[in-house]
């Protein structure tokens, strides 16, 4: 039989009556409080008994001090005198409990509980929240705010859509956060004026709790299933490891914090060395998951056996079913493939992508071609994926890109644009073009200047024949 146990508690800190009845609760059922941190509270094992509990706050506790501050030392004593033994601290909530039958109450001024919660409030809370919240802010409505200006950026990536959605979750969860400790304040404000005390909190803000996790888990698990629809098992793994390493320095942070306070390390040096471990972690957590990734190429989606000719891989079975490739094109066969035709994009937009690059059996020269393909319902998102490859981005040296119109008539679509390079020796034209038609959009890359049997072959491998315009 287990002594301890843990639980996830979905307690508010300002609930001081809240915390007091579920820890009476739990003594009766035969366990008492050890320790209580963020969300996470050990308990011991004891004899089914009633044990009354008792909240007060401290708003000069911090868990980053050395000890007991003089204020804390003070209501300990006090506490002590008249029957009430300190069990723990929850940030600035100082959780006593009592034994006796009608123990002496530690709060008898209502005003001075109410000011002592708020400046503690202010310390914990909402200070805390209010970065939340403008970060969720900021973030929100960078993301919404391009789904209106280039929609293609943000429908075009689960990740983007999942990010959207969480930050835009997290900002109201803040929101109602911060609306529900000031209203409850402002009613206690009032009722204490009245000769009452702090109104009760309900359970309401508990629900809150309980239905923001299981938001959360929906909008991960569709996030999750959408990866797994498109058949991106790294971005799966990745962000399943990601989740587990970020527990992990979470508990290694704060096991770092605690050290240093056993060690009696003063405040400004038990926060400066926190956040070292910190950054340090973040960094390791990031660059290693990085390198592991790419090392054991999670995110690839070759065909997977290869063999090594000239010092670089090729496919042992290069992978079928892409509508164009390079012997397609060409007319020519190879001798030595590397190949990927994968989905990709979202649900909302998915998109194939296909890369080639291959070697005749007596050239050491090898040819490449890339190309992605959307098919796009509606003509705002066709003139967004337009507009995204037009658009211009900035490169080293003030250098940037932008895409032009072609003659469509050389390609037989309705219409083509072209990139362009612009850097301080002027213009010069690459080949990577943008082939539309209605309904299907494809973003071509080649080695050099397709002739107008490849423009040909091209268009009637890549675009349905309903679509395609006679030259």
């Amino acid at each position: 039989m287990k002594n301890h146990k843990y639980r996830l508690e979905n307690l508010v800190i300002y609930d001081y009556r809240g915390v007091e009845e579920h820890l009476s609760q739990m003594a009766a059922k035969g366990w008492e409080l050890e320790k209580a941190g963020s969300s996470l509270w050990k308990y011991r094992r004891i004899e089914p008994a009633q044990i009354r509990y008792a909240v007060t706050y401290s708003p000069d506790a911090s868990r980053f001090n050395p000890g007991p501050t003089v204020g804390q030392q003070s209501l300990e004593e006090l506490c002590a005198a008249a029957g009430w033994k300190k069990i723990c601290d929850w940030n600035q909530m100082q959780i006593f409990s009592s034994r006796e039958e009608h123990p002496m109450p530690l709060e008898t001024d209502e005003g001075l509980r109410l000011e002592n919660i708020h400046r503690a409030m202010k310390k914990s809370l909402l200070l805390g929240n209010l970065v939340l919240l403008l970060l969720a802010l900021f973030w929100g409505v960078s993301i919404w705010g391009t789904l209106f200006t280039a929609p293609f950026k943000v429908l075009s990536s689960n990740g983007k859509l999942f990010s959207g959605s969480m930050w835009t979750f997290l900002a109201l969860l803040e929101l109602y956060t911060f609306a529900h400790y000031f209203l409850w304040r402002r009613r206690s404000l009032r009722s204490i004026a009245d000769g009452g005390g702090c109104v009760p909190l309900g359970r309401g803000c508990q629900i809150v709790n309980k239905l923001s996790w299981a938001v959360l888990a929906l909008l991960l698990a569709g996030f999750l299933l959408a990866e797994l629809i498109l058949g991106n098992r790294g971005s799966i793994l990745y962000l399943s490891m990601y989740m587990s390493l970020f527990f992990v320095v979470v508990f290694l942070v704060r096991k770092t914090t605690e050290l240093l306070q056993n060690r009696k390390v003063s405040k400004g040096a038990n926060i400066v060395g926190t956040l070292v471990v910190d950054v340090v972690l973040c960094l390791a957590l990031i660059g290693g998951l990085a390198y592991v990734s790419i090392h054991f190429g999670w995110f690839s989606k070759d065909s997977g056996e290869t063999y090594e000719y000239q010092n670089r891989d090729w496919d042992a079975r290069p992978v079928e079913g892409a509508p164009l490739t390079l012997s397609g094109l060409t007319g020519e066969s190879y001798a030595h493939i590397r190949r990927e035709w994968v989905r990709e994009g979202s649900l909302l937009l998915p998109s194939w992508s296909f890369w080639e690059r291959a070697l005749p059996e007596d050239s050491d020269e090898a040819r490449g071609m890339a190309y992605t393909i959307w098919d796009t319902e509606n003509s705002w998102m066709y003139q967004s994926i337009v507009d995204n490859f037009q658009e211009k981005s900035k490169l080293v040296f003030s250098a940037y890109w932008m895409g032009r119109p072609e003659n469509p008539a050389d390609w037989g679509v309705e219409a083509v644009y072209r990139r362009y390079f612009i850097g301080s020796g002027g213009e010069s034209p690459e080949s990577v073009f943008l082939l539309c038609q209605p309904g299907r959009i494809v973003r071509l890359e080649l080695d050099g200047e397709p002739s107008a049997a490849e423009r040909q072959r091209m268009v009637q491998a890549l675009f349905p024949e309903s679509t395609r315009r006679e030259s």
